[in-house]
């Protein structure tokens, strides 16, 4: 593993997915040796780190996993797993049902996680999150009840285990510097970019312009990437195009047409990381294509925004089931085959520029759509005020977080020990 690489984001290839899993568990010990040393009265830890809660477990330390996704795609995953509907269908394209939901879910095996599919080896890596379930506390997710308030309750249900819903975290602190900094990261030039980005919205008209960004791990082929940007460009919709993640270096080699738009004032282009809390808040856009990973979802939801959904890999195709499916507050691009992350060149589906224009137009235009996101946005801002969901989420953890540490203090007084 070379130095520097020390979060999947920069990892230059996926064969390096394997020893950077490897190298992330050498944390183990260490982490179990500092709970020893610096006795702690709870554990937060990533739900993908499940030696963390064993470590915890075993100190008798209260231990929540921090999941990077909603309670509606862990649920799909946990019955996809539990159930694998998906090894019964021969085509990846026939529709079958999730069974065991709130809901009546239907997927197709070009749509799943890869670690659900059959034979896969990533398999083995979910396996072991779950395995992870018999010694958490709990769960907190990004997530608030309006959102999916049925899947929160479905998910204590099949786990046993508390959830406390305590999202969209991205409204916490939300004054201008924070959250033109969220998620920089210190990339140099990011801020100067982002300020030219804010500009440029300023001087167009409310909802007149769709924001599309795929996050930090998406990496579309070179014939993609034309497609998109030739829809973008032949939509007529004014656009900011954030060409990030692992197509920043494409940025240079973007069609004509795109630089047309960007020269005629009607399109902007930012290469590398973007402010996007700050852009979904801003009043000119409209509409947010997404690859509907987790962080982006909550961050349209809290904004307000209508969602445009291309998924990619891993669960987005869940994400994008919740937000077109039922919540309403999205509309498909017509990604129908997701990709291997790190065999995208050999994978998934082009979507053509037609398609790409006439789903962005009909996105900006479909009124009903907006008013659903805005009521979901309203129901988001409710929700981490005083007296909202998540704010009284947050101190039910804090209360069972303290509930437990007098249970423990109770059972090592020695006044409690009854004789024999």
């Amino acid at each position: 593993m070379p130095l520097q690489e020390d979060s999947a984001d920069d990892l230059p290839s996926r064969e390096l997915a394997g020893p950077f899993a490897v190298a992330v568990d050498l944390l183990a010990p260490l982490f179990a040796d500092l709970l020893r040393r610096r006795p702690a009265d709870a554990v937060v830890f990533d739900g993908v780190l499940p030696w963390a809660a064993t470590a915890a477990a075993e100190l008798r330390v209260p231990r929540y996993a921090f999941t990077g996704t909603g309670c509606f795609a862990l649920s799909v995953q946990r019955a996809l797993l539990l159930h694998a509907p998906q090894d019964g269908v021969a085509s990846d394209d026939e529709p079958f049902l999730v069974p065991g939901l709130p809901d009546a879910v239907r997927l197709t095996k070009s749509r799943l996680a890869e670690a659900t599919l059959p034979g896969a080896h990533s398999r083995e890596f979910l396996n072991r999150m779950f395995d992870g379930e018999r010694a958490t506390t709990g769960w907190v997710v990004n997530s608030f009840a309006d959102l999916e308030q049925r899947y929160i309750e479905h998910y204590e249900k099949e786990t046993g285990k508390p959830v406390f819903a305590v999202g969209p975290v991205c409204l916490v602190n939300g004054d201008g510097d924070d959250v033109m900094e969220r998620g920089r990261g210190g990339e140099p030039c990011a801020a100067t970019d982002a300020a030219r980005a804010l500009a440029w919205l300023d001087a167009k008209p409310a909802r007149s312009v769709v924001y599309v960004c795929f996050g930090s791990l998406t990496r579309f082929p070179d014939e993609q990437v034309a497609e998109l940007g030739a829809g973008l460009a032949g939509s007529g919709v004014n656009f900011v195009w954030v060409v990030g993640g692992k197509n920043a270096s494409a940025a240079p080699l973007l069609p004509d047409v795109v630089h047309a738009a960007v020269s005629s004032g009607r399109g902007h282009v930012i290469a590398g990381w973007a402010p996007q809390v700050a852009v979904l808040r801003h009043a000119a856009v409209g509409a947010f294509v997404t690859h509907c990973g987790w962080g982006a979802v909550t961050e349209a939801a809290a904004a307000g925004v209508p969602v445009l959904a291309w998924p990619v890999f891993a669960e987005q195709f869940y994400n994008e089931a919740l937000v077109v499916g039922l919540a309403g507050t999205g509309a498909g691009v017509g990604a129908e085959r997701g990709y291997v992350w790190g065999g995208e060149e050999s994978g998934g589906v082009v979507v053509c520029r037609e398609k790409v224009a006439e789903r962005v137009r009909a996105a900006m235009a479909d009124e009903a759509m907006r008013r659903r996101a805005e009521e979901v946005g309203e129901r988001a801002r409710r929700a981490v005020e005083v007296g909202g969901s998540s704010y009284d989420a947050v101190g039910a953890l804090l209360e069972d977080v303290r509930r437990r540490r007098r249970r423990r203090e109770m059972a090592a007084d020695p006044r409690n020990v009854k004789e024999v």
